[in-house]
């Protein structure tokens, strides 16, 4: 026989994994999300992953061979950085709602997102433990 307490808990416990489904779902977005940045004129382009590591970057055609090393590393840095911050406001949309509001995008290591997750997983069933 259900009581009122136990139908409350298997509700708030399958709110519980829904939530742990969403987390995981967005930490594997993340984890394969890229952001590419060209520069106006097309000579450089730079491509970060979630995480905002820088992962490729290319040059198009030779004229940015007759550009002063000073201005090309600028143009570099600023490509880059550009990169890093749409890949960053990209990262937030997507955990938007789904952590709570003293855990950043930015401190979680994305590089495994398969140890995320079961780090998460086991955050999910240690709370559960918990409860019962």
């Amino acid at each position: 026989m259900s009581t009122p307490l136990h139908n409350e808990l298997a509700t708030a416990l399958a709110e519980l994994r829904e939530q742990q489904e969403r987390i995981a779902t967005a930490v594997d977005t993340v984890a394969k999300a890229t952001t590419t940045v060209t520069t106006e004129d097309r000579m450089v382009e730079a491509t970060v992953d979630g995480q905002g590591k820088l992962v490729e970057l290319k040059f198009t055609g030779r004229r940015w061979r007759d550009l002063a090393p000073k201005e090309l590393a600028s143009r570099l840095v600023d490509t880059i950085s550009k990169a890093q911050e749409q890949s960053a406001q990209s990262s937030a949309a997507v955990f938007a709602g789904l952590m709570p509001g003293g855990v950043a995008p930015s401190v979680l290591d994305l590089s495994d997102p398969a140890a995320l997750n079961a780090e998460i997983g086991a955050m999910f069933d240690k709370a559960v433990k918990e409860w019962r």
